[in-house]
């Protein structure tokens, strides 16, 4: 699990060490200023997929914030696939929607 406020805090010694501005930072890896303000408060949530930009900009390896490297590679491939079927015309928007619910309700029992 991530955890938020851990991660944005140091995210936000990290951007400090470096010299940026929050809204210089926000740009680097494609998000709004008060966006980056709310994940450096622990108040937003991150996705993988954000936080790998965010260890690209840094030049920081996964591990640096607490996330198992298999663990995360593994997590990064699911998605991929995922996303892959998402974008396909080969399944019916239906069955899309079937599987987008089975998928949240994992995640959900997960949760518990």
């Amino acid at each position: 699990m991530i955890n938020s406020k851990r991660i944005g805090r140091q995210l936000r010694d990290l951007r400090i060490s470096r010299g940026w501005k929050q809204k210089e930072l926000a740009e680097m890896v494609g998000l709004s200023r008060p966006a980056m303000s709310n994940i450096e408060s622990g108040k937003r949530s991150l996705t993988l997929n954000t936080l790998n930009r965010f260890c690209e900009v840094f030049n920081v390896d996964i591990s640096y914030f607490g996330i198992e490297t298999s663990n995360f590679d593994e997590a990064v491939d699911l998605m991929a696939r995922v996303e892959a079927i998402f974008n396909s015309d080969e399944l019916p928007d239906d069955r899309k929607d079937d599987l987008y619910r089975r998928i949240m309700q994992i995640y959900l029992d997960s949760k518990k």
